[in-house]
């Protein structure tokens, strides 16, 4: 009997440490996954993000990979970045570049312009310069964006106006068309991206489309 009783002790004491050590995975789990309050779910979840703007925690993302054959995760232009934070990103670390004095930037929903200053004007520092600035910011954005540069100062204003008006503006597509064409006559743009891209990462596909 007092072996029962002790073996009887000894399994009640394992299913309550067993127990608690549950709710703190749990209490762990809910910490990880509290916006949807459960695990991931393969079936059912694309994806995990904490959608906080505070800017004392890193950002995370889990991406699962559907279960179903040639489906993809939903993937938004739109909201892919915040287009003010990320013009002022470009801008802070094109200003850190040699010979750049000042940049203005303007991220649209597709292209980046930006239009900088130089303290040396050669051509050699030109052509190079516009290759820094370019990569800098492309190491920046989504990669479907094409990136184009100006040391024009005839054509800051240009750009800057782009940056003052909204998706909805009337003509908004010419401007930005007509700003960029000016860019590119003007200003170098640098090396070409890939075999498959030129100087502004813009494919066949794309300079077919733009032409339209």
């Amino acid at each position: 009997m007092k072996t029962t009783g002790v073996a009887s002790i000894v399994l009640s004491v394992m299913i309550l440490g067993a127990c608690a050590a549950n709710e703190r995975q749990t209490a762990n789990n809910d910490a990880v996954y509290k916006e949807s309050g459960n695990t991931v779910n393969r079936d059912d979840r694309h994806d995990l993000y904490n959608r906080s703007n505070n800017n004392n925690k890193y950002g995370f993302v889990r991406e699962v990979k559907s279960p179903v054959p040639g489906e993809t995760a939903d993937i938004g232009r739109g909201d892919a970045l915040d287009r003010e934070k990320t013009a002022s990103m470009i801008s802070k670390m094109t200003v850190a570049l040699p010979n750049v004095l000042d940049s203005s930037v303007v991220v649209t929903d597709a292209e980046v312009l930006i239009s900088y200053k130089l303290s040396e004007t050669d051509n050699k520092t030109r052509f190079e310069t516009a290759d820094q600035v370019k990569k800098t910011a492309m190491s920046v954005v989504p990669r479907w964006y094409h990136v184009y540069v100006t040391d024009d100062p005839a054509l800051r204003q240009y750009v800057e106006n782009i940056g003052s008006i909204n998706p909805y503006t009337a003509n908004k597509n010419k401007a930005i068309t007509d700003t960029i064409r000016m860019m590119k006559e003007s200003s170098p743009q640098g090396r070409k991206v890939s075999d498959t891209e030129n100087e502004n990462g813009e494919t066949k596909e794309d300079r077919m489309i733009n032409s339209r």
